[in-house]
């Protein structure tokens, strides 16, 4: 593991006295690395073309540009960042129509294991939106009536125009722009990005370190903490089986191994055959369309935390959905990837 930190201390090195890429790590030196993490550096390209999508100019003709949630998204997967389904949502009572408020947060493994984890808050108000839009109509407005001689009728048609246009796109996706708001400052926070960069510095790449998870799955103390943890989390979920892991007790290494063939026959290397009939067979769990409506909402309850499916999409009770609608919603659940345990409470 020393090893693994040098070689990292200098490859650190390295990119900054190139001076031809953006290391986005908040101390020079990393001290101390867990035995059961590794470091590893992950490298970012962002198109710094305006078309690309990737970045906007803050003012134009400025040369200042920040990078948007594409960009952000980029930089914060490769340096592993983890999302808390449960402490991300609205904030506000949805009282006023026109302010939505939302609250990210998020986690980064630190370089002994632990979590750093770092939340932001992001308000949306469609009337401030609305005004800003209007003088930024409004100037572009007054060059364009200089250029084509528009009277001010015709002006002030353009100026509605476009701000009836862009102000339907803003209220149609406002709980969207406020839920990116919030998970772009929580990248930028928990990163140290700057807010603003220059063309030269965005066509360099970042350099973001990572420590990844590497635990020794050869030690058989180690694969039993691991299952245990997989188990718990799955109690946590559905409640424990009969088999509860709250009485659970780590196999003993076995004495024989038996190794399996290239043609399939078993090779014993010490311990006992595995009696005809396999293991003892395990109850069957109840199938979702035998359950009665009551379960299948407790069932969907439960699905959706382990999916980190927000309730609020929901545009009505899972006890209003009909059997059809609980039976789909499930199945799309299902096609869904879990939610990794998240270092939160």
């Amino acid at each position: 593991m020393e090893k693994a930190l040098e070689k990292l201390q200098e490859e650190l090195e390295a990119y900054r006295k190139k001076g031809t890429f953006n290391v986005l790590v908040p101390t020079l030196t990393i001290q101390e690395v867990s035995p059961f993490h590794k470091p590893v550096l992950e490298i970012v390209r962002i198109n710094p073309q305006k078309d690309a999508g990737e970045v906007y100019e803050i003012v134009q003709g400025s040369g200042d540009f920040s990078l948007r949630a594409v960009a952000l998204q980029k930089i914060g997967y490769a340096a592993g960042l983890i999302w808390n389904a449960r402490g991300c949502g609205r904030t506000d009572d949805g009282s006023d129509h026109d302010v939505i408020a939302y609250r990210a947060e998020a986690a980064v493994r630190k370089e002994d294991g632990t979590y750093m984890p770092m939340n932001a808050e992001y308000m949306v108000d469609l009337r401030v939106i609305e005004e800003e839009l209007r003088i930024t109509y409004e100037r572009k407005g007054k060059e364009l009536a200089r250029e084509k001689g528009w009277s001010e009728k015709v002006m002030k048609e353009y100026v509605e125009k476009n701000v009836r246009r862009d102000m339907l796109q803003k209220r149609k996706f406002r709980l969207q722009l406020a839920q990116t708001g919030a998970m772009d400052r929580v990248i930028r926070k928990i990163l140290a990005l700057k807010s603003t960069y220059k063309r030269e510095e965005l066509e360099r790449p970042f350099v973001v370190p990572k420590i990844a998870f590497n635990p020794d799955i050869s030690d058989p103390r180690v694969r039993d903490i691991l299952l245990k943890q997989g188990m718990d989390a799955t109690s946590m979920l559905f409640g424990a089986s009969e088999k509860s892991m709250i009485d659970y007790q780590p196999a003993p290494p076995p004495e024989k191994v038996v190794d399996v063939g290239s043609e399939g026959n078993g090779v014993e290397k010490g311990g006992e055959e595995e009696p005809e009939g396999g293991s003892e067979e395990k109850p069957s769990e109840v199938p979702f369309e035998k359950m009665d409506a009551k379960k299948q909402v407790s069932y969907l309850e439960a699905l959706m935390k382990k999916k980190g499916y927000f309730q609020s999409k929901l545009k009505k009770g899972l006890d209003k959905f009909t059997d059809k609608e609980r039976a789909a919603f499930c199945e799309h659940l299902n096609k869904m990837k879990d939610v990794d345990e998240l270092p939160f409470e």
